[in-house]
């Protein structure tokens, strides 16, 4: 975690598989810009809530796949934008 950072994610979800409000995304021990002065923040934010629109219905109703495939767009984006690939904490929360 001292190298590469963490990132939490806390995801409200409905039971007919929809984001019941705006995902939580902290970073820590990741720097706030990218090279080009974009938010990290705000680029998982985006990325986190693409990947839960873009899954299928039935996949979506499934916490773990819901958590395994966001963890791994964060891993991705982050790596994409900083070249470490963080530690990622995914809760979902059925609501």
């Amino acid at each position: 975690m001292g190298f590469a950072g963490c990132v939490f994610v806390a995801i409200a979800m409905t039971e007919q598989g929809e984001l019941a409000d705006d995902p939580e995304v902290d970073l820590v021990g990741i720097p706030e810009k990218n090279k080009l002065g974009d938010e990290l923040d705000e680029i998982v934010f985006d990325v986190v809530v693409s990947t839960v629109e873009g899954l299928p219905r039935a996949r979506r109703r499934d916490p773990d796949g819901v958590a395994e495939s966001v963890r791994r767009a964060v891993r991705s984006v982050v790596n994409e934008q900083w070249g470490k690939k963080p530690l990622c904490l995914v809760h979902v929360l059925e609501v």
